[in-house]
Order: structure tokens, then C-alpha cells, then sequence
């Protein structure tokens, strides 16, 4: 069925509602009947109907992928995006092995995946996208990077390279929660496209800071640098990513609470901040990786002005909307 635009009236449905009609012959290639459930949603200019049944059309063609790949790093990426890309179940055409071998690697930062053994080897996706809050998941993930930064503070303190571990197993559970809220705004997005375009915006900036803050654990772990030995570097250092931390926290907390004066004094200081980095960076010179270490934290100050962008923006798109 081609894509289709009709002109219809509304009409007045009993003494408090209003409908419009459909062209009949649409049922069937909607996988609709009289009495199905449908979503209506309200968006900026227009009203968006969409079957309810996880039979409809946006899902009845990409239900299911088959995979194959000799490579096993590249499977691997091809899973976790076949997940984003919400297909509900993935056949692995590998040997056995191998596929059981690429699963458990990544099954922990995949929610609600099941290896089905059988003929072939199946991953089923059992994820209630429609129910799933993705401010739920933007809040856990806030979570879960204000840990890796208390832990990075930690480090500074003490110089114990555990807390620089703890902060990469963090970054696994921040994965979670990104391909989750990927997957969910891929499956959602019908509801509000301009929110789901916004939504994917916050979610991989707040992946990337996580991912920051991972570089400059494994910078720190790699190189085997001992912070105790560089004292005023250490402190100025700590001080650096307490700042970062904060000017996260006031970025997401500017989104969450709809503060609008909150976001925009992130974005004033964005520039401020990054000229301290870069002056920490000078003075520290001559400590192994600080020049990566430095580009680390300009890199979450920006993906952090980010999100307070998208704040400000839903701010003017609320001006714009007649009373």
C-alpha cells in the first residue's frame, strides 16, 4: 500500500467527543480491527495515530534478524545494534560456540535478553518499550555517573587504582542503561519524533561522559601513574573534575526540572570552565597523560552543555505554544 493522505472532517462523536474516520480498507494493512486499541498523541501542530498491536506494521517486518560474522568483535557490535534497532529476536549463525561465547559477554549490558537454545541459536528480546520512562533511565544513568566521579575523586585522594577499576565496571552498567534508552526511543518515537530526536541527543551525551570518565581510568591504570607523586597536580586535578562533576549534575538537573535559568548559567560557564582545564593541563605539563586527561574533561563539560541546550530549547518550544 503506498503512502497515503487523506482530507477528513470531524464529527462530533456523543455530547463531549469528536472524532474522524478512517478509509476502511486500512484496517487490514494496519492489522486492525473493529474494537483494536490504538495511540493517539498529541504533537506540536498535529494529532498521530498508531496501532497499539506489536503486529502492526512497524514492527511485522523486522521482528527478527539473522546474523553471521566470522569475526567475533564484529558480531558483537552487530547484536547490540539489531537490540537498538529493536528487533525482538536475533538468530546467530555461527557455530554454537562461538555465539554462546559473544552473548555472555554483552548479555549484561543488553536488559532483557534470553539465549533460546535450539536448531539455531536465538537471542529474544523481552523489553515493555511503551511503559518504559526514558526520563526513568536519563535519572539512573545521572546515577551512575555521579558515582564514576566520586569514585574519581576518591582515586585523587587516596591514589587507590580499585576505585579507577570500580569506575570501568560503572561503565558497563551506564551501557545498560544507553542501549536500553536507544532501543526504547527507536520503539517509541512514533509518539513524538521531535522529543525522540531530543531524547537520543541526551542519552549519548550522557553515554560519552561516562565514557570520559572511563579514559581517564584506563589512562591512569595503563600508564601505572602514581598521583601521590605529584602533589599540587594531584590536588588541582581533583579540584578540576569536582568542578566537572557539579556542572553535570546543574546540566542534567536543568533538563529533569524544566529550569530554565539553571540551563542557561551552564552554558555561560562552559567556556570558563574549559579554559581552567586547559590551565591545570599548562601548570601539570609534565605529568604522564595529562594532556588526554585534560581533553577528557573538556570533552564531558561539552556533551554536558548538551543536555542544557536541549533544556533551553524545550524551554522556547513551551514560548511558542499559544495559551
Amino acid at each position: 500500500m503506498n503512502q497515503s493522505v487523506n482530507v477528513r472532517k470531524v464529527i462530533r462523536v456523543g455530547e463531549r467527543s469528536v472524532g474522524i474516520t478512517i478509509p476502511k480498507e486500512w484496517l487490514a494493512h494496519l492489522n486492525l480491527d473493529i474494537g483494536s486499541s490504538v495511540e493517539v498523541s498529541l504533537g506540536p501542530g498535529y494529532v498521530l495515530i498508531r496501532p497499539l498491536s506489536p503486529s502492526s506494521t512497524q514492527h511485522k517486518t523486522s521482528n527478527i534478524i539473522a546474523l553471521k560474522s566470522s569475526e567475533p568483535d564484529q558480531l558483537e557490535r552487530l547484536i547490540i545494534a539489531s537490540y537498538i534497532e529493536g528487533y525482538d529476536a536475533i538468530a546467530l549463525n555461527v557455530p554454537r560456540n562461538i555465539a554462546r561465547e559473544v552473548f555472555y559477554k554483552i548479555a549484561m549490558r543488553l536488559p532483557g535478553t534470553i539465549a533460546m537454545e535450539g536448531e539455531v541459536f536465538k537471542i529474544r528480546i523481552s523489553v515493555d518499550e511503551l511503559n518504559t520512562d526514558l526520563n526513568d533511565i536519563i535519572n539512573s544513568m545521572k546515577t551512575c555517573i555521579s558515582s564514576m566521579f566520586d569514585l574519581l575523586i576518591d582515586f585523587f585522594e587516596t591514589g587507590d587504582h580499585n576505585k579507577l577499576r570500580e569506575i570501568t565496571k560503572l561503565d558497563d552498567d551506564l551501557d545498560r542503561f544507553h542501549f536500553l534508552g536507544l532501543r526504547t526511543i527507536r520503539r517509541t518515537s512514533f509518539r513524538d519524533p521531535a522529543s525522540a530526536i531530543e531524547y537520543t541527543v541526551i542519552i549519548k551525551s550522557l553515554e560519552h561522559i561516562g565514557d570520559t570518565l572511563d579514559r581517564v581510568s584506563n589512562t591512569f591504570i595503563k600508564t601505572g601513574i602514581n598521583v601521590n607523586n605529584y602533589g599540587e597536580c594531584r590536588h588541582m586535578l581533583k579540584e578540576i573534575f569536582l568542578k566537572v562533576s557539579s556542572y553535570v549534575s546543574k546540566s542534567i538537573n536543568s533538563l529533569l526540572a524544566s529550569n530554565i535559568n539553571q540551563a542557561m548559567k551552564v552554558l555561560l560557564q562552559r567556556e570558563e570552565l574549559t579554559r581552567e582545564i586547559l590551565s591545570t593541563a599548562t601548570k601539570c605539563i609534565d605529568m604522564t597523560g595529562i594532556l588526554a586527561i585534560s581533553h577528557e574533561a573538556m570533552v564531558a563539560v561539552y556533551e554536558a552543555a548538551e543536555v542544557a541546550e536541549i533544556a533551553s530549547l524545550r524551554h522556547t518550544r513551551k514560548m511558542g505554544v499559544p495559551g
